[in-house]
């Protein structure tokens, strides 16, 4: 997640809009915290996680080899042991989501969405301006709640926060 601030400035361009008589497939940018794809009218989406479960597989495993002689046959028999673990199995598609796209993200931006989970006590760390793991995390848990869960900051959750403007309706 830390390199999200390292490949902002490179995704900046992919986000700006398209002429309207440009009949392209919206172009994609990848970011190292997910994927975001840009629609003609500079809209950028992202798909947050899709709900998982948790198996336990039960595995048998060699520990110790078979030991055999010489002649190929066995002189001591190959031990196994029972293991038992987790697997997270995906049981669904993610929700598609308009995301607030990456040249937004300036230094005062950030700082706004920081303070602002930090009144809603969604945030603990310092104001620094830097969409960094401690912030990415603090917008995942708070977007969780709309049924997003996705460290990007959706465009719904920055509206409910007071950082990004209401369109006249």
């Amino acid at each position: 997640m830390r390199h999200l601030i390292k490949v902002l400035p490179l995704a900046l361009a992919a986000c700006t809009a398209q002429p309207s008589g440009n009949a392209v497939a919206p172009a994609e940018i990848v970011v190292s915290l997910g994927e975001i794809e840009t629609d003609v009218n500079g809209r950028c989406f992202a798909t947050a996680a899709g709900p998982t479960r948790t198996d336990i597989v039960n595995e048998l495993i060699e520990v110790v080899p078979a030991v055999r002689a010489a002649d190929g046959s066995v002189t001591s028999p190959p031990v196994f042991r029972n293991v038992s673990r987790p697997q997270t199995v995906s049981t669904g598609p993610g929700r598609r989501f308009e995301t607030v796209c990456p040249p937004v993200y300036t230094i005062a931006f950030v700082s706004s969405l920081q303070r602002a989970l930090l009144i809603r006590r969604s945030y603990s760390g310092p104001i620094t301006g830097r969409y960094d793991e401690a912030t990415s995390l603090a917008v995942q848990m708070f977007q969780r709640a709309e049924g997003i869960d996705s460290p990007l900051l959706g465009v719904a959750a920055a509206r409910t926060l007071g950082i990004l403007a209401v369109p006249r309706g």
